[in-house]
């Protein structure tokens, strides 16, 4: 999924000629803090609320400003996770998207496209379990991951990996399409993987899950 794919356009651009209190009225409607400065087709940059505090007056219009144009946008062609990175470095609430060949301006991904791009992107609203599982850095396979969810008759839906707090270890997450994840835990253990932790949908589900987890951890410690 890439940035020109999350564009929703629900949030409307400033113009040079409009006022500061304009630009803050509309960030309050859409609830956002940033703004993206357009002229024509012209990416101008991106007009933070914090800049139109700290200036005197109001009235005068937008391009009054020291607005900054370098970091603060996304080509139409990168990945989600780069489009991730840039908001959550730049702490924006809107992040503009350019054309790479005309540098013209394509639209804006805010913070709701990319939790919508991110629930797509990780089968989310897809009915199934969640395993948290702690892997060595260099010694994991995904083929052997995909291969003990396979032979318990199940799919990997999504995987993602997060930083342990031990450096040569990696939290490897995955989502299958099954509620019943019992048989799955069971060989990953046998298998000598750490689990973390589990999710299932609903609180029976959980219940469940639990009580069984411990009878199996009981029979383990045996």
């Amino acid at each position: 999924m890439i940035a020109a794919e999350l564009i929703s356009n629900v949030v409307p651009v400033l113009k040079q000629g409009d006022s500061c209190l304009q630009a803050l009225n509309w960030m309050e409607l859409f609830r956002v803090s940033h703004l993206p400065l357009v002229e024509g087709k012209c990416y101008l940059g991106l007009v933070a609320d914090e800049l139109i505090y700290a200036h005197a007056d109001l009235n005068d219009p937008v391009e009054v400003l020291n607005i900054p144009v370098e970091d603060t946008y996304v080509y139409g062609d990168y990945h989600i996770y780069d489009v991730i990175g840039m908001a959550s470095s730049r702490l924006l609430s809107v992040v503009p998207v350019v054309d790479r060949k005309e540098h013209g301006f394509i639209g804006s991904v805010t913070i709701t496209d990319l939790l919508k791009g991110l629930d797509h992107l990780l089968c989310a609203e897809q009915p199934g379990g969640i395993i948290v599982l702690g892997v060595s850095r260099i010694d994991y396979t995904l083929t052997e991951v995909a291969q003990i969810v396979e032979y318990n008759e199940a799919h990997v839906l999504s995987c993602y990996t997060s930083c342990d707090k031990n450096p040569n270890q990696l939290r490897l997450t995955l989502k299958v399409d099954t509620l019943n994840i019992m048989p799955i835990l069971d060989t990953f253990i046998r298998y000598g993987y750490t689990i973390k932790s589990s999710f299932v949908t609903g609180e029976e589900e959980q219940d469940s899950l639990r009580e069984r987890y411990g009878l199996l951890m009981k029979y383990l410690a045996m």
